[in-house]
């Protein structure tokens, strides 16, 4: 009784900005110090779907945190590459994309950020970070999800970011975000994700199986985790100039 009083205490105490970040950390495509290699299937409304397979790790540098996604296949898509940074406060990501057939690495305009991550229904807003600055979410009244205490936090987004509002879901005991509704610029429903399955690696638990649903075209996309290995890359692999040399 005295340990779950104190763990109530501890968690009323926390911070919006503080659940928003350590939340960030559990997300699928920014798991801070894990290489995970991930598989993307994606659902068009017809039904058709299609797979993808990548590796994904996160580090933070300097205090700010740096997700590098590589693609491994199909062939069509073998070498690409996005190096995410956090932006400073009140800026958007600095999003960096190498495309092998060019062999050149461009700069994400902020105006595209809310496009479709490689034709799945992640955008590059989604990779580094839920949506909206850490800074800038509230706390509202915890809730439930799939019968598990969470924390809710909502945020509007950036200049750069393609949403209006952004509410999260936040597992009380993992840290690792259940459910995130996203709202167009308008405020009408534009996205949902779910985490479908838990994973224990070491002492995180972490999200498995996840998915991302476009409520307003009926597309969907599937993340599932299929290795995780404790990251290896220096700060070195998380620049411009190492996504070119693959």
């Amino acid at each position: 009784m005295i340990v779950s009083l104190v763990a109530s205490a501890a968690f009323a105490e926390e911070t919006a900005a503080e659940i928003s970040k350590k939340s960030r950390e559990r997300g699928a495509l920014n798991l801070v110090g894990l290489t995970a290699e991930m598989k993307l299937v994606s659902i068009a409304a017809d039904g058709k779907s299609k797979e993808q397979v990548l590796t994904s790790t996160s580090k933070t540098i300097n205090g700010k945190s740096h997700a590098l996604a590589r693609f491994s296949a199909p062939a069509g898509v073998s070498g690409v590459a996005v190096l995410t940074i956090a932006g400073e406060q009140g800026q958007g990501d600095d999003v960096s994309l190498y495309l092998p057939k060019l062999k050149r690495v461009r700069k994400v305009a902020k105006s595209d950020r809310g496009k479709a991550f490689m034709d799945t229904d992640f955008s590059y807003a989604d990779i580094g970070s839920n949506g909206t600055r850490d800074e800038d979410t509230k706390r509202l009244e915890d809730s439930k999800i799939e019968g598990r205490d969470c924390f809710v936090l909502e945020g509007k987004g950036d200049d750069s970011s393609p949403y209006g509002q952004v509410k999260m879901f936040v597992d009380k005991q993992t840290w690792v975000p259940m459910q995130v509704e996203y709202s167009d610029k308008s405020g009408k429903p534009l996205k949902r994700y779910r985490t479908l399955k838990l994973k224990q690696f070491k002492e995180r638990v972490l999200a498995a199986e996840s998915v991302m649903e476009n409520l307003q075209s009926g597309t969907k996309t599937q993340m599932t985790v299929l290795k995780l290995e404790d990251s290896t890359l220096g700060d070195e692999a998380f620049t411009d100039r190492a996504l070119e040399r693959g």
